[in-house]
């Protein structure tokens, strides 16, 4: 997978909006940008289906990743995601609406939160998502980050494929 520029007239819009770096997914058509203070941390993965940032201190990680939908069903993946989740020891303590064409909710692990969005891309073929961890001492600090991902996570004219 490779950093592109989906739609240079929009990302040069997101971007100048807010000042920040865009991260572009060609595989799975979508782009979001990158809050202040994360940075590339992780490799991109050879199967090019996402990446994951850090910030400096570690203290917060950010997944952008897309995947297939499995026969159509947006609502099924989101279930899906969510009881991975518990099944993992989170304990889901906020769920948006869920509509054909996004979802949001966030949950607690101990002293941690996360955060996470899933949006359509690709005609309905696949996904997007964002899912942010962080302490939640700094939950307030990273209501920003929240808000800024939640307008900018948006489809983009990706390869699909």
């Amino acid at each position: 997978m490779r950093q592109i520029s989906l739609v240079l007239a929009v990302l040069a819009g997101a971007g100048a909006a807010h000042g920040g770096e865009i991260y572009g997914n060609a595989r799975f058509g979508f782009f979001a940008e990158l809050p202040p203070g994360f940075t590339v941390a992780d490799p991109e993965p050879e199967n090019g289906d996402g990446r994951i940032f850090h910030t400096a201190d570690r203290s917060a990680d950010l997944v952008l990743s897309g995947g297939w939908t499995m026969d159509g069903d947006f609502v099924g993946e989101v279930a899906q995601d969510k009881a991975y989740e518990t099944d993992d020891g989170w304990t889901i303590t906020y769920q948006g609406t869920v509509t054909k064409s996004s979802a949001s909710y966030s949950g607690t692990k101990g002293d941690r939160i996360f955060y996470a969005r899933i949006i359509i891309t690709c005609g309905g073929d696949a996904h997007a998502a964002y899912r942010l961890e962080y302490p939640a001492a700094r939950k307030t600090e990273f209501d920003a980050a929240i808000k800024l991902l939640n307008s900018t996570l948006k489809p983009g004219e990706g390869s699909c494929g």
